[in-house]
């Protein structure tokens, strides 16, 4: 089951990535410890208000971003495909979750 820090933390390290940052750099352009941004990604921690409103200046997304994408939204105890399935693609890089989406688009063509 995951723990609501644990989703939190994943969605963090997705919106770090994506704006090509590493935890050292996140963690200086919001004022805090490089192993404080390696907490809130393990979902050792959760982040404070003021914690939260920096890293969503610092990562140029809305606050709500860092707790879910599209139909996926962050909910403690969740324990369902959906949130598995993020969790593997949290890390990759986008021409592997280009490939994946294709391979998706296609498993789904012929599932129809």
């Amino acid at each position: 089951m995951s723990k609501l820090e644990e989703q939190f933390g994943e969605m963090l390290r997705y919106h770090r990535k994506r704006s090509g940052l590493s935890q050292a750099q996140l963690a200086e352009k919001i004022d805090r410890q490089p192993n404080a941004v390696q907490r809130l990604e393990s979902g050792e921690t959760a982040p404070t208000f003021d914690t939260l409103e920096r890293l969503a200046d610092a990562l140029d997304v809305d606050v709500r971003d860092l707790f879910g994408v599209g139909e996926y939204s962050a909910r403690s105890g969740r324990d369902d495909p959906l949130a598995a399935i993020f969790k593997l693609l949290v890390g990759l890089k986008d021409r592997d979750l280009q490939s994946l989406n294709e391979m998706i688009v296609a498993a789904l063509k012929l599932r129809r």
